[in-house]
């Protein structure tokens, strides 16, 4: 079983995706993916609807295979290699669990039916099926059928069938988009500590930030089939490689600008802000609500403030700014401020991206 094997020493798995293409029609789902991926880390997918992300886990898994490029398991080219010949645990988002099967037998299924010289001895399955129902704290349960349990225990049976066959990867696609959000938070915490425990390389596929930066070590932002960046979660968060990515993760404002001679320019005015090697002409301007210093004399971006409500030890602001259909979002400690008041803030820290 996956846990003893881990825990035997088992060397873990590394991936590495080598220009990987993938075409529906003209529709270019992946294009030049190159993606290293760690032994034993715990990796994130992070993008919209339609980037490619799941492609390219259903890639990784051998359900879908590329029109051009390589996978490689420790080395190994496995581009042509089916799923069942590639020791992959998958785990989808609808469970994907047999109704008419009992839980125990829903995660003994991939061991039953396998080939008789490869499949172990009655016992050893129940013994299995035993362990795997305590790793996923679901003692006493394996007599019931899927219909009997919560959405979140569903869930946790698919990944125990998932580990079950002794996986040398786990891929989660979307694993909690089908439940509550505090189910979702649960679970998020339990499958953090659960990898941590089995020790595989664990590959999930989700459109929200906050569950890829809880859960995972790095996080991979794909958009239009291709990687925009492969970073920690904090590193992503604090240092965006472009406009995407400082737009999709976590909460900014941008506004457009000009860039001209190492100086920031909007509406045709200086802002006091070092553009340093941005290029001179067009650009966009990023910063975090928090990220800003509220400023008297009118030299920054200025608006005049709509809302005002408690975030915390903060308050949120929000302001309309001419020349653009962006509220400007401002989390500051004022407790003056009032809607109708006249603003003016300057970013402490931004992004300048050209274009």
């Amino acid at each position: 079983m996956a846990l003893r094997q881990c825990r035997g020493g088992t060397a873990l798995t590394a991936i590495a995706v080598q220009n990987v293409a993938r075409r529906f029609g003209r529709f270019a789902a992946l294009t030049g993916v190159d993606l290293d991926i760690r032994s034993g880390e715990f990796l994130a997918l992070l993008g919209p609807s339609g980037s490619g992300k799941t492609t390219l886990l259903r890639i990784l898994a051998g359900l879908d295979f590329a029109d051009e490029g390589a996978v490689l398991f420790d080395g190994e080219d496995v581009s042509d290699v089916p799923i069942a010949q590639r020791k992959v645990g998958f785990v989808f988002q609808q469970y994907a669990l047999f109704r008419h099967m009992t839980v125990a037998d829903n995660i003994a299924f991939g061991l039953t039916v396998r080939k008789r010289r490869e499949r172990p001895s009655k016992p050893e399955i129940r013994a299995r099926v035993d362990e795997l129902l305590r790793l996923v704290q679901l003692e006493g349960l394996g007599g019931r059928f899927p219909a009997q349990l919560s959405g979140g225990q569903r869930q946790r049976v698919a990944l125990a069938r998932a580990l079950a066959v002794e996986p040398r990867i786990l891929l989660l696609d979307e694993p909690f988009g089908a439940l509550d959000a505090k189910v979702r938070k649960d679970l998020r915490r339990w499958l953090r500590e659960l990898h941590d425990r089995v020790g595989l390389t664990s590959i999930f596929v989700t459109h929200d930030q906050e569950e890829a930066i809880e859960l995972a070590d790095r996080v991979v932002v794909v958009n239009h089939g291709r990687i925009e960046q492969v970073a920690t979660p904090q590193t992503l968060y604090a240092e965006p490689a472009s406009a995407f990515v400082y737009d999709f993760v976590g909460e900014s404002n941008q506004f457009a600008v000009q860039v001209e001679g190492g100086g920031v320019l909007r509406d045709g005015r200086r802002l006091p802000l070092n553009a340093g090697t941005t290029p001179n002409g067009a650009a966009r301007l990023f910063f975090r609500p928090h990220d800003v210093r509220v400023v008297e004399d009118g030299t920054g971006i200025s608006g005049r403030v709509t809302h005002v409500r408690p975030l915390g030890a903060m308050q949120r602001v929000e302001a309309e700014v001419a020349g653009t259909d962006r509220p400007l979002e401002l989390d500051l400690a004022d407790a003056a401020i009032q809607p109708g008041a006249a603003i003016s803030v300057l970013p402490t820290r931004f992004a300048l991206f050209p274009g």
